[in-house]
């Protein structure tokens, strides 16, 4: 409809309109807005409207964030109490998305572990990672992942031969969906910082896919760099930068696996 109906700059009709003309639910059509939303396709402007986006074939600006770090531990740094909450651990047979993120068989094992964690008590984050089930002829159990005593990576490290060797992702703004904004305390919608990213093992194998959703009125997101002159990136940046992501539906459909 977009495409066909309407340019760059239009404003679409209100929300009561387009429901009856199209003769879907204002549920349905808010849900529709949001995925176009956040494919870039529709803009929200306070006192204007909806406003169509048709954005040009441009290569987008890749800003690399070499450090991932445990949550806990940046939380005691800034000298707060970390602590979690509606941890999830479960394991499943892979979807053909699934499958996609993790580069294995449809139908394959793997592990669904998803938490909350939270800052004197105040809810900061919800991350969910998909993991292999079996890595490189290892079988891997999750089931007794703590995130303070028995992490993932602490685990990865005593059940694999394997090494970690780098992550690669993407940080966008998205906003919040219904599950996700329930569990950090916000509105539906509300804008949140998603953080998306493989795991590879030092053998190019992919160990986990992993969401973060950032409740950004409680999270100050930094970075650091290094200049390229001055360190050895092996090659990894100009790898990210070519890299296919998995489109942007891929953390709804990690958190719609939760229910």
């Amino acid at each position: 409809m977009i495409d066909a109906d309407f340019e760059d700059g239009d404003r679409l009709p209100s929300e009561v309109k387009l429901s009856e003309s199209l003769g879907v639910s204002r549920a349905k059509l808010r849900e529709a807005f949001g995925s176009l939303w956040q494919a870039g396709l529709i803009e929200k402007k306070w006192g204007v409207g909806t406003i169509v986006r048709k954005p040009k074939d441009l290569k987008p600006v890749v800003v690399p964030l070499p450090y991932i770090r445990s949550a806990p531990n940046l939380i005691r740094e800034c000298g707060l109490t970390p602590s979690v909450s509606d941890v999830s651990v479960e394991r499943g047979r892979a979807d053909s998305t699934i499958a996609d993120l993790l580069d294995i068989p449809s139908a394959s094992d793997y592990w669904l572990v998803d938490r909350v964690v939270r800052a004197d008590d105040v809810p900061i984050q919800r991350t969910i990672d998909a993991v292999c089930a079996q890595v490189e002829g290892k079988v891997f159990d999750a089931s007794a992942f703590d995130v303070d005593t028995n992490t993932l990576v602490a685990m990865y490290r005593a059940q694999l031969d394997s090494k970690l060797m780098r992550s690669d992702g993407r940080v966008t703004v998205v906003p919040a969906p219904a599950d996700t904004a329930q569990r950090l305390d916000l509105r539906e919608g509300d804008p949140v910082l998603l953080v998306e990213y493989s795991t590879l093992t030092d053998r190019q194998t992919v160990l986990s896919y992993s969401v973060t959703w950032f409740n950004t009125a409680r999270v100050d997101i930094r970075f650091s760099a290094e200049r390229p002159e001055t360190m050895d990136f092996l090659g990894q940046i100009p790898d990210v930068v070519k890299k296919p992501f998995p489109p942007a539906h891929v953390s709804s459909h990690l958190s719609a696996l939760m229910h």
